[in-house]
């Protein structure tokens, strides 16, 4: 029914979300379900896989990619976040290994910027699929030009 109100109907999921009083995120992932083979569908109600399995499946758009999933649930009996981390892995081509950085760690680095350059600050952001680093420096153009300069002429050879 969503997927012919959204598709034959043309309403939006946002308008559907508010209707139905549940969030649009949540539609996306019962709309996401009818991706999914009917074999596996019949794997839910065999109780092989659960629906948690079922959702973070769908997230897969290719259909062999789901299958090869699908297999590797039922023949390792993988969780279900083991199961995010094969379907991680097929998205984005990352294997999930090591580990972040600590929350002392990364305020000692923030510290540090912050103590070698007075007018910047600093930011770190880890996912499990990519991190980033974000030096702020405020101030005109002049001053953060030259702070900008002297922190990648130290991370130069």
């Amino acid at each position: 029914m969503l997927q012919h109100l959204t598709q034959v109907e043309n309403i939006r999921i946002i308008d559907l979300s508010k209707k139905l009083g549940i969030k649009p995120s949540y539609i996306c992932h019962i709309l996401r379900l009818n991706r999914i083979p009917d074999i596996i569908i019949d794997g839910y109600y065999g109780k092989q896989i659960s629906i948690s399995h079922l959702f973070i499946i769908s997230r897969l758009k290719d259909p062999s990619q789901i299958m090869q999933v699908y297999e590797r649930i039922l023949a390792d009996n993988l969780t279900v976040i083991q199961t995010e981390e094969a379907v991680r892995e097929k998205l984005h081509q990352i294997k999930t290994a090591g580990s972040r950085l600590t929350a002392d760690e990364a305020t000692h680095y923030i510290d540090t910027i912050k103590s070698k350059y007075k007018n910047a600050s600093g930011k770190i952001i880890q996912t499990r699929i990519k991190s980033k680093l974000v030096i702020e420096v405020k101030g005109g153009l002049a001053e953060t030009s030259g702070t900008i300069k002297r922190i990648l002429d130290r991370l130069t050879p």
